[in-house]
């Protein structure tokens, strides 16, 4: 999504990016005059300022374009239920319901060196069959995460996996 709005910021701003170069050292083409060092210095300039204006809408558009981020999430044993607090930048924040059957796996993992702490991440089928993907957790005690792995695959049998180390 942020490769294709970069695309299309660079399309529409093109015809702009002409104008200004134009206006801004196309008179003296016209006439005839050959641009002196001051002219070329200034013309670079400009030239930077295009494309760090480039660069700055690209960086935009892949920031809000970045990976949906989930605030809290609560599994329900009782109505086989879970439910996820979403949110996206420069956008309102979500809930998603999942039900268990739509949950593909769940996988516990230990993120640094020391194994003091990680993460949950989730895999789980949407509406129309797509496949979602999120991280829960983040920050999670060691001695927590094996609690509630062990309480989950209570629930979700062999769709919870075991706990992985991602430095090894």
């Amino acid at each position: 999504m942020g490769v294709f709005g970069f695309s299309l910021a660079l399309l529409l701003l093109l015809p702009g990016y002409g104008l200004g170069t134009l206006l801004f050292i196309g008179p003296d083409v016209i006439h005839g005059v050959k641009p002196d060092h001051s002219e070329s210095l200034t013309a670079s300039f400009f030239i930077l300022f295009m494309l760090a204006s480039a660069v700055l809408i690209g960086a935009f558009f892949a920031w809000v374009a970045s990976e949906p981020q989930v605030q809290a999430f609560t599994f329900d044993e009782n109505q086989q239920l879970l439910t996820l607090t979403i949110t996206r930048r420069c956008r309102s924040p979500i809930e998603v319901r999942v039900p268990f059957s739509e949950i593909i796996s769940i996988r516990p993992y230990v993120m640094n060196w020391s194994a003091h702490d990680g993460h949950f991440r989730v895999v789980y089928r949407g509406a129309k069959g797509k496949v979602f993907e999120h991280l829960l957790g983040d920050g999670t005690s060691l001695e927590n995460i094996e609690f509630h792995g062990a309480w989950l695959r209570g629930m979700l049998g062999e769709r919870m996996g075991e706990l992985l180390d991602l430095d090894d």
